[in-house]
């Protein structure tokens, strides 16, 4: 991290219980925003980063929320979310820059992505040499998964794509048509989030081999329309050769995957950042 930052962020603490247990690994710098003079809370991120290393990776987390609610914070003083992500990977050597973004109907989709580009671009602009993977939940998974597969919705908000190195959707919605299709409730989630035209949005119309590595994650006992979409999704994937891993917690709920960060429960945070260190690897 530059200097000048690192000094600034120096005085950033924070009160949780979290806190209080990683304080001699993590350093945390809360509330930081991501774009220059901005007065909206939810265009701010938290940064965690692993005390004592000169150079490490970088997690850029997007929460999810239907695209319409929710926030970095949610709940944060009665179950932890969404620090616990930072703080569990952070002691793992990853920084994790855990982001707001404008919600829907407030904004567009396509604000609200933007707004996700623009806290990635702080992340490069603030961390140096950063090597970053790009993970998020549910909607959250899907922004995640739809940068992946539609990397130039990135590069013309000016984000520097050759410095991801990964992504790492965690229970994503991939097609929002099947999601819509799937309740009552969801079609009009999905109308009032994308409109008509749920294809250009849905990361399955864009699938292809010419993709980063992936790791897509989902509960053994996830949401039934995701248990019905994600597995043929990621066999799909695997058949056009793409480069992608495969993780199905057996037991673990929809809400499970980012409840148990950094709890003995935790079956995804290992794996997240397994992940993240072998994508990063100057090898790779």
């Amino acid at each position: 991290m530059r200097a000048a930052l690192a000094l600034a962020l120096l005085a950033g603490c924070t009160g949780t219980m979290e806190a209080f247990f990683a304080q001699d690994v993590v350093d945390e710098h809360l509330d930081e925003p991501y774009i220059p003079g901005t007065s909206d809370p939810r265009q701010h991120l938290d940064l965690f980063v692993p005390r004592g290393l000169a150079s490490y990776p970088v997690v850029v987390f997007i929460h999810g929320g239907s695209w319409l609610h929710q926030s970095k914070d949610y709940f944060q003083p009665v179950v932890g979310l969404y620090r616990n992500v930072g703080i569990a990977l952070a002691r793992r050597g990853i920084a994790t820059a855990v982001i707001d973004y404008r919600l829907v109907p407030a904004v567009t989709f396509a604000q609200q992505f933007d707004d996700v580009a623009r806290a990635i671009r702080w992340v490069e602009e603030h961390v140096q040499d950063a090597r970053i993977v790009i993970a998020g939940h549910s909607a959250g998974g899907h922004i995640a998964a739809l940068a992946a597969f539609d990397e130039v919705r990135l590069a013309v908000t000016g984000v520097d794509t050759s410095a991801i190195a990964g992504y790492a959707p965690l229970s994503p919605i991939l097609d929002l048509q099947q999601m819509a299709d799937s309740s009552t409730d969801n079609a009009a989630i999905a109308t009032q989030v994308f409109g008509a035209d749920l294809a250009f949005d849905s990361p399955s119309t864009h699938f292809s081999a010419a993709v980063k590595p992936l790791l897509i994650a989902l509960g053994g006992n996830d949401v039934p329309f995701l248990l019905d979409q994600v597995p043929p999704a990621v066999q799909q994937l695997q058949m056009l050769g793409a480069p992608v891993t495969f993780d199905q917690v057996p037991g673990r709920t929809h809400d499970d995957l980012v409840l148990q960060f950094d709890t003995d429960d935790d079956a995804v945070g290992p794996a997240l950042a397994a992940f993240v260190l072998a994508v990063t690897s100057s090898g790779s």
